[in-house]
């Protein structure tokens, strides 16, 4: 009898076990902003930004050096924030663009929204660029999206359900949460069934189905110009993953560049292209005209 008692008490504490387990596992670590604009003589304003359910992002604008009607925003990946992306911030501005850094809830100096999510990511980036386009009109006549990692799909994300931009950098995306999924969960793949189920409950937790919000589901819904980034030596993402984003994409207005020796958070290294960057985007402003 006192077995009929005790197992439905230790199956719900292991279920509540495992669940503990997977949101302490994806949780996003938040780190503070230690580097400010000024350290690379940008003047910025600081600004709060009301995203999704009230809850506020942190955003950094940076005015061009002349006056601009072109502004970039930039969105960082997982468990990072917006100071680690200005080393690209300070090249954008000194080739004539206006810059909005923003920190995605839980991350830098942003408030905590629920678990941190790629569809939440693309929200945010949503709410920044409608922020944006309310608050300086005349600074943003173009607007360029640009993320990292995580943000990189966010971004794609946000312009295929109909994001307000003209053009679109993605560094260093991933091809398919799926993959993300298996290649994090390799030491539990002995157990059968268990990557099936953590997948399954994440999907429901996020509120979407991987193959909805994949990167390489985006990236076939998108019109606007697009350009695709990858290290040659990212440790985290790899390569393949940009193989496959840029052989199934086969639409003019997507555009491929490796970067040598770069690292999955080699932003200096990205820097280092920028030429590329601004040529890709001042190509396609042209063509606007």
């Amino acid at each position: 009898m006192i077995y009929l008692i005790l197992f439905p008490i230790m199956l719900i504490l292991m279920l509540l076990a495992f669940v503990v387990v997977i949101h302490l596992s994806f949780k996003a670590p938040r780190l503070t902003n230690d580097v400010l604009p000024i350290d690379y003589d940008m003047r910025a304003e600081t600004h709060s930004v009301i995203g999704k359910q009230g809850t506020t992002l942190s955003v950094w604008w940076i005015v061009a050096e002349q006056p601009s009607e072109t502004t970039v925003v930039i969105l960082h990946g997982w468990g990072a924030n917006k100071s680690l992306m200005l080393p690209l911030a300070k090249p954008f501005q000194q080739a004539g663009y206006n810059v909005l850094l923003m920190d995605a809830h839980n991350h830098g100096d942003s408030e905590k929204r629920g678990v941190s999510t790629m569809p939440k990511f693309a929200e945010d980036l949503t709410s920044a660029v409608n922020w944006l386009n309310q608050t300086y009109p005349n600074a943003c006549q173009k607007t360029i999206v640009l993320g990292h990692s995580v943000g990189a799909a966010a971004a794609l994300l946000a312009t295929a359900k109909g994001l307000k931009t003209d053009l679109v950098i993605s560094l260093a995306s991933f091809v398919h949460p799926k993959l993300m999924m298996q290649r994090s969960l390799q030491k539990v793949k002995a157990v059968p069934g268990l990557i099936w189920l953590i997948s399954n409950y994440v999907q429901w937790v996020i509120g979407h189905k991987f193959d909805v919000i994949a990167p390489i589901t985006s990236i076939k819904n998108i019109h606007q110009p697009t350009l695709l980034v990858h290290g040659t030596e990212d440790s985290v993402i790899p390569l393949s993953d940009f193989h496959i984003l840029c052989s199934e994409t086969q639409t003019d207005n997507v555009q491929c560049l490796e970067i040598p020796d770069a690292d999955h958070d080699s932003i200096d290294k990205i820097e280092a292209h920028f030429s590329e960057l601004d040529a890709f985007i001042k190509t396609h402003l042209e063509s606007f005209k």
